[in-house]
Order: structure tokens, then sequence, then C-alpha cells
């Protein structure tokens, strides 16, 4: 029988910053990278005669360090990408949960009920994913082993019905970690049997689960535009407390504060953002500028959590929607300051920023995927 090691992509920018993307090619980040080495290190010793993955670029970098040290191409194949999630595509998840009440609720409790406007079923993704597994197993041949990388929610659905389980049950299969893996046995039929699924015995525990902390409608921050003058009295609040936390002395000169929000948002409406939680004002973002910086750079000038909630990784919440709102906007690299708070740092800890030359008082990060290194083969 032919020998498919079928594993779940690294962790993402999605992941972290809790947002729906499926079929946007999201950055890696640094736990993602750390998540590939160890995947690398499981391997060792392992024979290996062909590697596949999605088209994603996350997908991609999960098997490049194996791909590298085999002198081997990923053959890229979109059979093997994640579900189509529609109108929801990135979109944060705490947006849908308030706009798509109805919807999310099926993706949460029914996922096989799939009715967001636009998305594909679970069951369209399982047979496309057996489909493409099958086709694999044929190009490697009755004695072939082979790494496919693909996504958890095309995962869990194709092992349901590998397992001979109707779509009502995907649920019981869980969300494997990061770059956890399952083997699958397919002959020369097409039939499958499963030898292990999800096992990510090859990361240490603090790379384990390294978004489930954050995942539920309990984590998941809803964010919005900030509206002025209607919001006028939230902003100041949230701009007054973090003056106080970066250290700020003297009293906090609310009128010069607005007047430059004022005509910020009359330039750009959606560049402070606040984020709630349960409808619970939690913090608010600011994105700036500086004309030193490049004129394909945005500055994200603030991210602010209130302290209940700080050191949890809401700022990542915050952080996606800088990101997603300077890709849109014809941005190609996010700038922020090295003097930072620990909500910042902890941002620039988990994606790889750089020191830009001539401007050492900040950090850059490339919004857009960078260039791939191994060898790509259709």
């Amino acid at each position: 029988m032919a020998k498919i090691y079928l594993i779940r992509h690294c962790e993402s920018e999605g992941n972290a910053c809790r947002r729906t993307q499926a079929h946007v090619d999201a950055l890696v980040t640094t736990k993602g990278y750390e998540q590939n080495e160890m995947l690398r290190r499981r391997f060792k010793g392992i024979h290996i005669d062909a590697i596949y993955s999605s088209d994603s670029f996350r997908s991609i970098m999960t098997v490049a360090p194996i791909a590298k040290e085999r002198d081997l191409p990923v053959k890229v194949r979109i059979l093997l990408r994640e579900v189509t999630t529609g109108v929801w595509e990135d979109s944060a998840w705490g947006n849908i949960t308030e706009e798509y009440p109805e919807d999310h609720r099926n993706w949460s409790d029914r996922p096989w009920n799939m009715t967001a406007p636009g998305a594909s079923t679970f069951q369209q993704v399982s047979d496309r994913l057996l489909f493409g597994l099958r086709r694999i197993a044929k190009e490697i041949g009755e004695e072939g082993v082979a790494l496919a990388v693909s996504h958890s929610c095309s995962i869990k659905a194709a092992l349901c019905t590998a397992l001979g389980k109707p779509m009502t049950e995907v649920l019981s299969f869980g969300h494997g970690d990061n770059t956890s893996v399952s083997l699958l046995d397919i002959d020369g039929d097409g039939n499958i049997s499963v030898e292990f699924m999800n096992d990510a015995s090859h990361l240490p525990p603090r790379l384990q689960r390294a978004w489930s902390g954050m995942a539920g409608d309990n984590v998941n921050m809803a964010v919005y535009p900030c509206r002025l003058p209607e919001q006028s009295e939230e902003l100041l609040e949230l701009a007054e407390a973090d003056y106080k936390e970066r250290g700020g002395t003297g009293p906090f000169d609310r009128a010069a504060y607005l007047k430059e929000a004022e005509a910020l948002l009359k330039e750009h409406p959606n560049y402070i953002a606040f984020s709630y939680l349960k409808e619970k004002l939690t913090g608010f973002t600011r994105i700036g500028f500086d004309e030193n910086l490049p004129k394909t750079c945005g500055l994200m000038e603030r991210v602010y959590i209130i302290p209940e909630l700080q050191g949890k990784g809401y700022g990542l919440q915050l952080f996606g929607y800088c990101a997603h709102e300077m890709r849109y906007g014809g941005l190609t690299e996010l700038a922020m300051a090295k003097a930072h708070t620990p909500e910042e740092e902890a941002i620039a800890e988990r994606f790889v920023f750089h020191n830009m030359n001539g401007l050492p008082e900040y950090l850059e990060l490339a919004l857009f995927s960078p260039t791939i290194t191994c060898h790509l083969m259709a």
C-alpha cells in the first residue's frame, strides 16, 4: 500500500490573529517556523519518495526544510486546499460571530451544515481532498511514501469520510495541532485505512496548541473602526490609558488628541479601531504615518488592550486588523516602534520583524509572503 503522511500546516497569521484566512496567503509565525523544524526532525531517518502541498505559503513552508534536506521538490496540488469560507474570508472570527450569528452557530455546532454565503460544505472538501490523496497514491505507487500538507477542516472532514463515519460526526475528530500528522494507507483500488491521526508528539509543550487558548467565542474579539464624534469619549479614555501605560508624564491633552484623530479618520476612516469582547470595549489600535518611512510602509502606532486582558494574546487580533487594512490599502510593509509595550513586544516576537535600514527606532515586517526558496513543481 502507498503510505501518505497527511500533515496540517504550521501556525500562520490566521491562527495567531483569529482570522478566517482559509485561502488568503497568510504569513507564517515564528512559532510556525519552529514547528517546521520539529517536523523535519520527526521525519529524520524515514524514507520519503515525494512531497506534496496545497498552494498556500504556510503549507509549502511547512515541508520546505524537509524538501531542502532531501533535495526533493514540493509538488503543489490545489486539491489539498482548505475549505472555502465564502464571504467570511480574511475576517476576524469575532466579527463573524456578530455579523453572521446563525451561520456562525452552524459552523461551531453543525459544520457539516455550513451555510456561510459562498462557502463549500465539509462533504465537498472531503471528497476533493480524498480524490487528491488517491491521485497522489497512484503517482507514488503501492510501495511509495509521501508527505502531503493540507489544512485542519479539510483533514478532519477527509478523516471522517475515510473512516466510514457520517459527516455529522466530524466534530469528534477535533482540530489537530499545527504540523500534526496522520498516516493513511491507500491500496491500488483506492481503499483507505488510517494508522494514526493528529499526532503532534514531535512538538514540545510550548509549541503544541499554539492557538487553541485563543479559540472560541469567549476570546474572539470583534474589531470595528472608530466613528467620531459619536465615540469620542471612548477613544479618549483608551488613548489616555495608553498614554499613561507608556510612561507619559503630565496631563493628557484630550483636545489635541481628538483633533489629530479627527484629521486622521477624515483621510483614512478605518485607521483607528476598537476591539470588543462580547460587546465589552477591550482596546484600540491606530495606524499612522511617518514621513521618514517608505511610501509602501504603514506604521502601526498603537496597540492597546485593557489591563485585565493584557498578556493573553489579544493584541495579536488588533495586529491582524492593522495588517489587513494596510494590505487592502496597497501597503506592502508594516512598521512598529521598538520602544513598545509588552503587548506590542508579543506581536514583535510572534512575527518575523527585521530592523529597518537607516531607521533604527523601527522594526519592519513584510506583509506579503516572502520568496519561497525550495524547489516547487506543478
